[in-house]
C-alpha cells in the first residue's frame, strides 16, 4: 500500500469537508434559498429546526424566537424579520390588534412564530408557503412553539389560495398582510386579494420596499375595478422594510 497516496487523499477529503462546512455556515442564507429552488433542498432549514427542537423550551415561543436568534448570531446568518424589522412587526402588531393575517412567505416559520405569539384569543395567521419540505418544517417549529392554534400553515402557491380563502378558511378580510417573498409578485397578489373583497380601509401592509430607496416616504398606487388603494411606505431606521397603511377612495374607516 503507498501511504503516501492515501495520506494525500485523507487530506482532501478533510479540506473538502472543512471548505463544505464553511460555505454551508458563512453563505448557507444566500445560497440555501437558491439551491431549494432548483433541487428542492432545505438542508439549512432541517439544521436550524433540530437545533431549536434541542435547545428551546417546548411551547415558549420567545424561547423559540431566542434560540433561532442566537443561531443565527453565532453562524452570523442573516435572519431578516430580526433586530429592528422585528421590533417593527412587533409594534404593527400590538397596535393593530389584527384578528386576521396573511403572510405570504413562510420559509422555516420564525416570522409566523414572531406574529403568532402576539395575536389575541380568536386571532389568527394564515401563512402561504409553497415548497412542501419547507412548509413541514414552518408546521413542526410552531407546534414546538405552541402555536398551532393561532397560524395555519397552507402548503400553496399564493394565486391558488387567495380566491378560495373565504370559502376553505372562513376569511371575509385581511387586517394584515406580510409579504417576505419575490418582490415582483407584491402588487400582483395585492390586486388579487382585493379583487375577492378581503381588504378594508386601514389595512397594514408589511413588506420590503418597493419603489425609490432615496425618498423617505412613496406612493404606490393601483386601480382594480371600481376600487384604487394608496399605500404611503416608510422606511424603517433606514433599511429595506416598510409598513404601508391602505384606504379606499371612498375615504377612511
Amino acid at each position: 500500500m503507498n501511504w503516501s497516496y492515501l495520506g494525500t487523499a485523507l487530506v482532501i477529503i478533510v479540506v473538502i469537508r472543512l471548505v463544505k462546512a464553511y460555505i454551508s455556515n458563512r453563505w448557507g442564507p444566500v445560497l440555501v434559498p437558491m439551491l431549494e429552488k432548483v433541487f428542492g433542498t432545505t438542508k439549512w432549514e432541517e439544521l436550524v429546526l433540530q437545533h431549536v427542537k434541542k435547545h428551546a423550551v417546548a411551547g415558549d415561543p420567545d424561547s423559540v424566537m431566542q434560540t433561532f436568534d442566537n443561531l443565527c448570531t453565532t453562524r452570523k446568518w442573516t435572519l431578516k424579520t430580526a433586530g429592528k424589522r422585528g421590533e417593527m412587526i412587533d409594534s404593527v402588531i400590538c397596535d393593530t390588534k389584527p384578528q386576521v393575517c396573511l403572510e405570504m412567505g413562510t420559509s422555516c416559520g420564525y416570522t409566523a412564530v414572531r406574529i403568532g405569539r402576539l395575536l389575541a384569543p380568536g386571532a389568527r395567521l394564515l401563512t402561504l408557503e409553497p415548497n412542501p419540505q419547507l412548509a413541514r418544517v414552518s408546521e413542526e417549529m410552531l407546534q414546538l412553539a405552541g402555536l398551532r392554534d393561532k397560524v395555519t400553515v397552507i402548503t400553496a402557491d399564493a394565486d391558488d389560495v387567495i380566491p378560495h380563502l373565504t370559502k376553505k378558511y372562513d376569511v371575509t378580510n385581511i387586517d394584515i398582510v406580510f409579504l417576505d417573498y419575490w418582490k415582483d409578485s407584491y402588487i400582483r397578489d395585492l390586486k388579487l386579494i382585493e379583487e375577492h373583497g378581503l381588504l378594508k380601509n386601514g389595512f397594514v401592509v408589511v413588506t420590503e420596499q418597493i419603489g425609490d430607496s432615496q425618498d423617505t416616504d412613496h406612493t404606490v398606487e393601483y386601480n382594480t375595478g371600481a376600487e384604487k388603494f394608496e399605500c404611503i411606505l416608510k422606511p424603517v431606521d433606514g433599511d429595506d422594510t416598510s409598513v404601508g397603511r391602505g384606504g379606499g377612495h371612498h375615504g377612511s374607516s
